[in-house]
């Protein structure tokens, strides 16, 4: 009798055994897709973290290396002019800079553009007065930029003939001059391929973006 019944016992048990294993393993199996779950959650949480400093690094990167240039330019500036003249450039700058398209920012351009027509800040205020004007003034502006102030640059890493050819080949755009505007385009993605807008953003990648 004894004997009888642990055998019942016994096939009992290995009757059971299968859908027991079964069970635990079903159960670890949905742990462990919870847990890759919350692993993959936590990682595009990081990767959205990550990301938006990834470009940063990238902005500053490019702004470092042009603001080098930009202290090249403003050096070549201070073996032609004095102290005193580059300090009157600079004040005449920062008033277009602070009151931005009123009547005595542009009068500070234009008296810029008279007294100090070679430095590199006046390259700088004649892209301004270049975006505060219309219709041809504002192609003329841009033209010169192009062709007197190439080599200037913003102490943000914005090199104006390159911005320039930018908003000259929007504004053919604008008009329906495609033929023109590609040829600017074309002329920024071969010859200055890592030139930024003041956002420190790749001129290159709004060209991409905009012929989407």
């Amino acid at each position: 009798m004894r004997n009888t019944m642990l055998a019942v016992v016994l096939m009992s048990g290995l009757a059971a055994g299968p859908s027991a294993f079964a069970q635990t393993g079903a159960s670890d199996l949905a742990q462990l897709e919870r847990r890759v779950a919350q692993l993959e959650k936590q990682l595009q949480e990081i990767s959205q973290l990550i990301e938006p400093l990834k470009a940063q690094q990238a902005i500053d990167s490019r702004r470092n290396a042009f603001r080098e240039k930009f202290e090249k330019k403003m050096a070549q500036d201070r073996a032609k002019y004095t102290p005193d003249q580059l300090r009157e450039a600079e004040e005449l700058y920062q008033v277009a800079n602070r009151k931005w398209g009123s009547p005595e920012a542009s009068e500070s351009l234009q008296t810029m553009l008279t007294k100090y027509p070679d430095i590199n800040r006046t390259g700088c205020a004649t892209l301004y007065v270049a975006q505060q004007s219309q219709g041809d003034d504002r192609a003329r502006y841009l033209r010169d930029c192009i062709e007197k102030f190439d080599d200037c640059f913003y102490g943000d890493g914005v090199q104006v003939g390159a911005y320039a050819r930018f908003l000259l080949a929007q504004d053919y755009r604008a008009r329906g001059e495609d033929q023109k505007a590609q040829a600017l385009f074309t002329e920024l993605n071969t010859s200055y391929p890592g030139a930024i807008d003041h956002g420190g953003k790749l001129l290159a990648d709004a060209i991409s973006a905009q012929s989407k």
